[in-house]
């Protein structure tokens, strides 16, 4: 923050030193003075996640894996539905009740830090369960 890069002892750090004020979004840089300065011509602006995707998805055959589908993200949460009987295999393409990252029984969750969904596959031991999903 502002106050946070402020309050930074500056003395014996080398000239061009940078800092970022979260909060403000401005690149300073350590001038020969000794003072922090912006740096020219660079502001960067500040955002949450501009998209988020909440959806549901249902193994139908246990033993068959299912894709999510295409869309991009940072991360994906995965919470197995709470009606499940039995586990919830997350993986990748092969994913398998032998084969998994992640096993999860009812209201059991994951996060992982994916750039889309569709590079998680589920299985599950039980026909007709699944998870719900947010990707932000």
């Amino acid at each position: 923050t502002a106050a946070e890069v402020a309050a930074f002892p500056l003395a014996g750090l080398p000239v061009g030193s940078t800092f970022f004020e979260s909060d403000t979004g401005i690149l300073k840089v350590l001038n020969a003075a000794g003072a922090l300065v912006q740096a020219p011509g660079e502001t960067v602006a500040l955002s949450g996640s501009n998209a988020l995707k909440g959806a549901t998805a249902t193994v139908t055959t246990a033993g068959t894996e299912v894709q999510l589908p295409n869309y991009a993200c940072r991360e994906v949460t995965i919470i197995a539905k709470r009606a499940n009987t039995g586990y919830i295999y997350i993986g990748g393409s092969d994913v398998s009740s032998t084969v998994y990252g992640a096993e999860l029984a009812a209201k059991e969750s994951i996060t992982l830090a994916v750039n889309n969904t569709n590079l998680v596959y589920i299985d599950s031991s039980v026909n007709g369960e699944g998870i719900s999903y947010v990707a932000i």
